[in-house]
This record gives C-alpha cells, sequence and structure tokens, in this order.
C-alpha cells in the first residue's frame, strides 16, 4: 500500500471491505488489427498471448479457466473474493450475443464479485456499450479501454489501427453512461521522447479517467519489435529514466485516478529486454523511494484545464 498515489488494491478494499484478485481469462478473442478488419499482425508490441497473464491456461473454457485460476489464488494468498478479467485480446471484438454468453460465465460463481474487460476505442459501438451497461447496474465493472499513446503517428507506426480521435469519442460515449474506464499507457515506444510521453500524461489527465495503467516497454519474442530490436533500431528506456517518468507522470495525474499498475513484468522466456523488467518489487521500491525524495504525491502537479468562455465543460483534447 503507497502513500504516494491512490493504488488499485486500495481501491478495491475501500470498495468490498477486503482485498480482491483478479483472474485473468482469455475468451478466445482476436483484435482487428490482427484479422485484417483493420489491419493484420497486431500491434507491433504483442504477442500470441494478446497481452494475456502467462498463468492463464487457454485450453480451458471460461468457467474452467475461472475456477483454475480462483483455486491458484486463494491457495497463495486465502482470497474470499474475486473479480472476472477478461483480458487478452480484445474482450468486446464479438456479437453481443456472444458477449453476453462470455460475460455471464464469467459472473458465474459465487466468489466472484465483479467484471474487469480489456478492449479497444474502436470496438466500443453504442450497442456494445448499452449491454456493458446493463453488467454495470447489477455488478461492478470496469472497462480498462488501450490507448498507449495520445500521438497518432505512433499509433501508426505501432500498427493499432486506430486513432487517439477515437478514443476521446470512446471515453466521452463510456463517461456518458456513468461506467469505470481505465486506459493504458507505454513508456518508450518508438520514435517518442520523453516530451512526447508526458504530453501525453497531460492529455489524458483532464479526461478524468477512473483509472490508468502505465508501464515501459518490453520487448516480447516473436513480435515486429523483437526484429527492430535486435537490430538495433528500437532503443529502450533505461530504470533510473522510467522511474522518473512514472513519478513525473504521477505529479501529474489527478489525485482521484487510481493507478492500476506501474510496471509491466514478465518471464524471461517470453521478454527478451529490458532486463530490468525481471524485478518488479525493485523497480516498485525505486519509484517509491523517488517520490520521498521529492516530497512528492500523486496530483501535486495536476492543473484543472481552462474552461471555455462560460461553459462549465472543460477543454476536450484534440
Amino acid at each position: 500500500m503507497s502513500t504516494y498515489y491512490r493504488t488499485f488494491n486500495n481501491y478495491l478494499r475501500d470498495t468490498f471491505g477486503e482485498r480482491v484478485y483478479r483472474v485473468p481469462l482469455d475468451a478466445g478473442f482476436t483484435c482487428p488489427n490482427r484479422d485484417g478488419v483493420k489491419t493484420f499482425g497486431g500491434c507491433t508490441f504483442c504477442d500470441d498471448r494478446g497481452s494475456g497473464a502467462p498463468t492463464i491456461e487457454q485450453a480451458l473454457n471460461i468457467k474452467n479457466q475461472l475456477q483454475t485460476g480462483i483455486d491458484r489464488v486463494r491457495k497463495r494468498f486465502k482470497a474470499t473474493k474475486f473479480i472476472a478479467y477478461f483480458q487478452a485480446f480484445t474482450n468486446t471484438y464479438a456479437p453481443e450475443g456472444v458477449l453476453k454468453e462470455l460475460y455471464d460465465a464469467g459472473l458465474d460463481h459465487p466468489e466472484v464479485v465483479g467484471l474487469c474487460i480489456g478492449t479497444r476505442p474502436d470496438c466500443l459501438n453504442d450497442n456494445i456499450l448499452d449491454l456493458l451497461h446493463e453488467y454495470h447496474k447489477k455488478t461492478f465493472l470496469f472497462l480498462e479501454v488501450g490507448v498507449q499513446t495520445i500521438h497518432n503517428r505512433t499509433l501508426d507506426a505501432i500498427n493499432r489501427g486506430h486513432t487517439v480521435e477515437e478514443f476521446y469519442d470512446c471515453v466521452e460515449r463510456v463517461q456518458a453512461r456513468g461506467m469505470r474506464i481505465a486506459t493504458h499507457l507505454i513508456f518508450g515506444l518508438p520514435g517518442e521522447s520523453e516530451a512526447d510521453m508526458m504530453e501525453t500524461v497531460r492529455k489524458i489527465g483532464p479526461l478524468k479517467l477512473d483509472a490508468i495503467k502505465i508501464h515501459q516497454l518490453c520487448i516480447y519474442k516473436g513480435t515486429p519489435m523483437e526484429a527492430d530490436y535486435h537490430r538495433g533500431e528500437l532503443p529502450l528506456l533505461e530504470e533510473a529514466d522510467y522511474v522518473r517518468l512514472v513519478c513525473d507522470s504521477l505529479e501529474l495525474i489527478p489525485k482521484e485516478t487510481v493507478v492500476m499498475r506501474l510496471v509491466a513484468e514478465g518471464k524471461r522466456d517470453e521478454i527478451v529486454a529490458p532486463e530490468w523488467c525481471f524485478d518488479k518489487e525493485k523497480v516498485m521500491w525505486k519509484i517509491e523511494a523517488e517520490m520521498l525524495r521529492r516530497g512528492s504525491v500523486q496530483g501535486c502537479r495536476y492543473e484543472e484545464p481552462q474552461l471555455l468562455h462560460s461553459s462549465a465543460a472543460p477543454i476536450v483534447p484534440a
């Protein structure tokens, strides 16, 4: 539990009265930038697990994945409450009937208290949002809508297949329904300067999202980025630079925003680099130590956007 920023663990404890654990699931989805609807190949940083956790047993159906995950977490932490986390690939990329069946399966366990659904901004049309809103009304629901960066040139370079304008539109429609929404940011994407990364944070802050994830770029085996890295065409952030950028970002994020993650981690048989990503606890300790050194806390440098004339609506980033 950190005193420097609002952690997701604390948020869930405050919401449910005890520690709640997410159980990652792979429901067999793909993405529109993989199957040719937008492009082929997927995001250049993404491996064949689609950002799914290595603990997911993909051969099992949702019910059995969930039970296996619950048993594993309960044994380790003596947990009693869980969230079904649809994590791998784009978990709203299917007809509403298919989605309903999968989400219902995720909730069909007496110890599951909610859903967390990872997706993209271009896979949340109004019909799907209406379906999700029905779940929002009856259970705890968190949408994780990845954007990674607010720079369209970078989104093109990493083959995202959507624009930042689509992300802003998605956020507006989700928030209009009163639903919880988080986003993901990656620091160290190809061609981005530190100023670019901080501009992303400054543009995301005024959206007043419920939560945010930040992590460093990792080079996964078998991805297009692995080839670029081995050719020496893709420099990675050093640990000290990443720690500094994360602390700068925490200062610029509204204090109410829940921080779901600050460091990506993985196994050596999956990730090529950076070497420092294999010791997440050490990196997290350095982030805390730097915040202490600065005498800093989340939101201490956040500034509310100026108002447009007499309207109470903040300026929406373009």
